[in-house]
């Protein structure tokens, strides 16, 4: 696939990196020199030192011949406006524009074909909320995944020392758990993969281990890894930015497990800020004005009752120091938001319990637009090197390598394990685990697929692809 993407900041750069690894003719065009030259550097693309709005910029650039366009420039005009271009002059089928500007949701129809022809929108601070959100909904995960069908989520938990799982083997959890409906899919031990799970494999204390279940199930799975599970009611998020603002709203628009509102507390620096946040906020939510390191505000503000700080500022080292602090004075779960790739590892040494990228978030939204086939949804697992897909199989016996085939007979790749099949039985959906006896994939499944790494996706999109001429 020929894709061009205009932006070479971190979004852009990391976007790049992750596609021309699965064999895609990749350009990037952006007006810093020195961006382009690093990101050539790193990755064999093309890079273009120009305005993206510019159509000789774009023409040099192989719009004319580019089945893709990822917009993810730092401006959001800039971003609308070259959508349009590259369907008005080039005729490129895929637009995509990532857009911050909440007030533009208001005014669908600039947004659409009809507008500015963006066939694809991506809103980078929805994401994170909605990823933000899922990890209070379910304590104690660091990882919570939805998918487009059923009451289907992944979710990753690490593994307890003295947890009813701690040294037991895959298999054992349905003896844990006999009527649970759960898949372990992918263990991480030591930042590393554990390839080729199998039912005997042990699962070690301190290993991440991502299953699939049902999210009425989720939280009883959690518990059988964990020792002790708290239920998240206090959050403190430092950091009055429109991402914290969003947060606050989605989660004060919620309810705990219990039913009850969440306890929510912002901690801003600028005076004048805090007042905009009061006014927007309903009266539950409580605006507090002071430093987001200021030890001993977090003391005077009951820091040791917080279930869980968020720190989402626009400072990664600000977010990265005020995390540990509240860790040190009693917080239970702290999350960082990070915008340094390179800093994602630093933390993991340290006593946080979860680093976020906005980045991540991002790419997870935009793969489900680029990957080729029926992809519903795909996204990218912690530390980014695996891949969840939601791909839907097509076709007969005759014409497709997957249909009419039991699961356990697949010639998928190494590194590759489908985790689930979703069924639609009449007007309902079945959620169908792939350890389930004599399981086969029929037409129009939605299967959960896991990949160690994206280099294989390509070799997944060409299994699940119907012999030429069935559409």
């Amino acid at each position: 696939m020929r894709i061009l993407i205009l932006g070479a900041g971190k979004v852009g750069a990391s976007v790049a990196g992750n596609l021309v690894s699965e064999s895609n003719d990749i350009t990037i065009v952006d007006k810093d020199k020195n961006k382009i030259n690093e990101i050539q550097g790193m990755y064999d693309l093309q890079g273009i030192v120009g305005d993206a709005t510019s159509p000789s910029v774009l023409a040099d650039a192989g719009a004319a011949d580019a089945d893709m366009l990822v917009a993810v420039t730092a401006s959001d005009e800039t971003n609308l406006a070259t959508t349009l271009i590259a369907e008005q002059l080039f005729n490129i089928p895929a637009r995509i524009a990532r857009v911050r500007n909440e007030e533009l949701r208001e005014y669908p129809a600039l947004l659409s074909t009809s507008g500015f022809r963006a066939t694809s929108v991506i809103w980078p601070e929805e994401a994170v909320t909605n990823s933000i959100v899922q990890l209070i909904h379910y304590p104690e995960a660091l990882q919570v995944i939805d998918f487009s069908t059923a009451d289907l989520i992944l979710v990753s938990v690490k593994t307890d020392a003295g947890s009813k799982m701690a040294g037991k083997s895959v298999a054992d959890i349905h003896q844990v758990l006999p009527d649970a409906k759960v898949q372990i899919v992918s263990i991480s031990r030591q930042k590393f993969s554990v390839t080729n799970i199998r039912p005997d494999t042990v699962i070690n204390p301190g290993d991440e281990v991502f299953f699939l279940t049902l999210k009425s199930e989720a939280s009883n799975i959690i518990r059988v890894f964990r020792q002790k599970v708290r239920r998240y009611d206090r959050i403190m998020i430092a950091g009055g930015g429109s991402l914290s603002l969003q947060l606050a709203r989605a989660l004060d628009s919620s309810e705990t497990a219990n039913g009850d509102n969440y306890n929510i507390k912002i901690l801003e620096g600028d005076p004048s800020r805090c007042q905009y946040l009061s006014e927007h906020l309903s009266s539950s939510v409580l605006v507090l004005n002071g430093d987001m390191t200021d030890e001993s505000l977090f003391i005077n503000e009951g820091i040791a009752n917080i279930d869980v700080f968020i720190a989402v500022s626009n400072d990664d080292e600000d977010n990265f120091m005020s995390c540990l602090l509240a860790k040190r004075l009693g917080a239970h779960c702290t999350i960082a938001l990070i915008n340094r790739s390179s800093y994602i590892d630093l933390i993991d040494s340290t006593d946080i319990d979860i680093a976020f990228s906005p980045t991540e978030s991002v790419l997870s939204d935009l793969l489900r637009h680029i990957r080729q086939g029926d992809v519903v949804s795909a996204h990218t697992l912690r530390r980014g090197a695996a891949e969840a897909m939601e791909i839907v199989a097509h076709g007969t016996p005759k014409n497709s390598k997957v249909i009419g085939k039991p699961v356990t007979k697949l010639n998928l790749p190494h590194g590759v394990t489908i985790g689930c099949i979703v069924r639609k039985e009449d007007d309902s959906q079945e959620v169908l685990m792939a350890s389930e006896k004599d399981l086969s994939i029929e037409d129009d499944d939605h299967v959960i697929i896991f990949a160690d790494s994206r280099q294989q996706v390509p070799e997944i999109e060409k299994l699940f692809a119907p012999s030429v001429g069935f559409f």
